[in-house]
């Protein structure tokens, strides 16, 4: 497989220069193109499609995207481009991979492995608030303690860290986000000794690679079976630092999860463009991210107003690229989500519920958890959310996707036409909705949950014990 310094060579010295607006536009195009010669179309009736053809489709025309148009890198303003016979080596070389990684240490050691459409191996979750904003200190390890002390989470994503620094505000790029971010790993390892789950795997999303280097430490930060998230630039492009947050963690030897999320109604286009697009990012993890043999991935779809998940286009465009995925190449996948209701609400764990369904059933695993789209208030998150991915993911994990079409076609009758910022229920903060000392759920909290799930066995779901 190619070395990660020639592809550097080519995103700094050798690639053709372009200007952003130019390779943008080719994008749409090329997608557009793309849709029409392998006849990808969307149904809003299926958003999990039983259409093996479909999902090969959907990766050769993703792979013709990436090998067609590149990877843009805002950093030099040149293209990082790659040959057929490249890509096909590094895709199989990756099927000579072991089709697993091991995360987290001792008692909390997990296998994360590979996973195929409708697959009886549970899928494991990594939980999480995905870029939540909790307060410094205490609340930040009390609100982290609610997701580590769920049994069934297997790892955590933490990050960025809180938005203060010992009661300084703070920009990006500064000393004050060091001291911030090395805070926030110890806080996190507070958090999981606390509740008797020091091995526990952490995926770290700090805002920089400094951020993530400041982390390096064996016994009280970030380990080499921990993991550091780097995203893709919607659509198709990195910059400076994401390529550094690759070489920091090639030096110090831990797992990398990139992940990417496709816009629909952005340069992608709609949900046709977008999932072609989605799988281009998945070789763009392989090729430039390096992940084969070093991680796993995130596959993540928004639309692009109101930026959430919750839809059907979104829910058919995560669940196809998953799918083509994984039946086309060996990585390790899963995904997470940005709902529009917020924590303490059913709505919010119907939209949950939903996710969680179209991920597992696709072969993926559930990766940096959910949150509201866009925050309200600090501490808007909780452990109970985790718990529940967890178990849909389980109960819909070995469901063909026939049954999880249907399952999820009557999730969403539950909160569409309610997802705007101007219906969607806001939420509750941590401690609305937690005994905050004894991190406790509350009993009204709690009644909600009991509620929903209730009405999804009486569906017909099983939740497994």
């Amino acid at each position: 497989m190619i070395s990660f310094w020639e592809v550097m060579d080519r995103a700094y010295n050798k690639g053709p220069l372009m200007k952003v607006e130019k390779f943008e536009m080719e994008v749409f195009k090329k997608v557009t193109e793309l849709q029409k010669k392998f006849n990808v179309q969307f149904d809003p009736q299926i958003p999990v499609p039983e259409d093996d053809d479909l999902a090969d489709r959907v990766f050769q025309a993703g792979v013709e995207l990436f090998l067609s148009i590149g990877i843009y890198n805002t950093g030099s303003g040149r293209i990082i481009q790659f040959d057929k016979e490249e890509l096909n080596e590094a895709l199989s070389e990756l099927w000579k991979l072991p089709n697993s990684v091991f995360i987290g240490e001792g008692p909390e050691r997990r296998e994360l492995k590979k996973r195929a459409i409708s697959d009886k191996t549970p899928p494991l979750t990594i939980g999480g608030f995905i870029e939540d904003n909790p307060n410094e200190g205490r609340d930040f390890v009390q609100m982290y303690k609610s997701v580590a002390q769920e049994k069934l989470v297997d790892g955590i994503y933490y990050g960025p860290t809180s938005r203060s620094s010992e009661g300084r505000q703070y920009s990006f790029n500064t000393p004050f986000e060091i001291r911030a971010t090395r805070q926030a790993i110890t806080w996190m390892r507070e958090a999981t000794r606390a509740v008797g789950r020091p091995g526990l795997h952490l995926l770290d999303a700090s805002f920089s690679a400094i951020g993530n280097s400041i982390s390096f430490d064996e016994r009280n930060g970030l380990r080499k079976t921990d993991a550091v998230s780097i995203p893709t630039i919607s659509e198709l492009k990195v910059n400076n630092d994401l390529l550094n947050r690759v070489a920091v963690t090639m030096e110090y030897g831990c797992f990398r999860n990139p992940f990417w999320t496709i816009i629909v109604g952005g340069f992608a286009g709609g949900p046709e463009g977008a999932v072609i697009c989605s799988v281009a990012s998945a070789i763009n993890a392989i090729m430039v991210y390096q992940v084969p043999g070093s991680g796993y991935v995130m596959s993540s779809t928004i639309l692009i107003k109101p930026p959430i998940t919750s839809d059907r286009r979104t829910y058919w465009v995560r669940n196809v690229s998953l799918q083509a995925l994984a039946r086309n190449t060996n990585l390790i996948c899963g995904g997470g989500g940005s709902l529009a209701a917020g924590p303490g609400t059913e709505q919010q764990l119907w939209e949950i519920a939903g996710l969680a369904s179209i991920i597992s059933v696709a072969g993926g695993h559930i990766m940096h958890g959910a949150r509201k789209s866009k925050l309200v208030k600090p501490n808007q998150g909780t452990g109970l959310e985790s718990r529940w991915m967890a178990e849909v993911a389980r109960a819909t994990g070995s469901l063909s996707r026939e049954e999880v079409n249907g399952l999820v076609n009557f999730v969403l009758k539950k909160f569409e036409g309610q997802t705007s910022p101007d219906r969607a229920d806001p939420g509750h903060s941590f401690e609305e909705l937690y005994d905050f000392d004894k991190v406790q759920v509350k009993p009204g909290y709690l009644e909600k949950y009991h509620k929903v799930k209730t009405e999804l066995e009486s569906w017909g779901l099983r939740f497994k014990p």
